[in-house]
């Protein structure tokens, strides 16, 4: 509930309102933080620039852990539940997953390739998406169009030299990406001061 400026949270043991006010000003303990990780963001996206191949491997052994991992998990959890319903399913995911994570790692490149195809497709519907949403708003939509034209181009650009561009496209956007977090976090807090 918003009360004259205030979220009130609850009630406390005493039956007093807790309140939270709209702060505009970011403390000192969550400066240092957000500027720490805003610069470690732009030193990993520089790094991922300088040596876009080991990045994108990197993202796809992270990925592969990961289908692994949540595999053995779920193998676990369905072991322990063996008399739900839903075991069978939840074991048939766990083997999906591990094998997906097994074949990663045994082919990172193959991963890498894969996941490079499917950033393509991604670029092409979010590009569609912004166009069409550009067409629906009164303001801002020239950047939407322009932002919408240069996903399309940026999938076609990587497209026109697939299988290649696996080796550099996947580790170029996340370079980019993490180079763009990092200075948009330095931005919040340098406006904070």
């Amino acid at each position: 509930m918003i009360k004259g400026g205030q979220f009130l949270l609850g009630a406390n043991t005493k039956g007093a309102l807790m309140t939270m006010t709209d702060q505009t000003i970011i403390s000192d303990d969550a400066r240092s933080p957000l500027k720490l990780a805003g610069i470690l963001a732009i030193a990993l996206g520089i790094l991922a620039l300088a040596s876009p191949m080991v990045a994108g491997l990197v993202v796809t052994l992270v990925l592969g852990a990961n289908f692994f991992i949540g595999g053995v998990l779920e193998a676990f959890a369905a072991f322990k539940a063996e008399r739900w319903r839903g075991t069978i399913g939840l074991m048939l995911l766990a083997i999906i997953s591990i094998i997906a994570g097994l074949v990663i790692f045994a082919h990172p490149v193959l991963g890498l390739t894969t996941l490079t195809l499917f950033a393509i497709i991604a670029l092409i519907a979010a590009g569609l998406a912004k166009i069409y949403w550009a067409t629906q708003v009164r303001s801002g939509g020239g950047f939407l169009m322009l932002s919408g034209v240069l996903s399309i181009l940026v999938a076609a650009m990587i497209f026109t030299n697939f299988p290649l561009s696996a080796s550099w496209a996947l580790g170029v956007l996340v370079g980019v990406n993490l180079i763009v977090e990092g200075a948009s976090l330095l931005a919040v807090v340098k406006a904070a001061d």
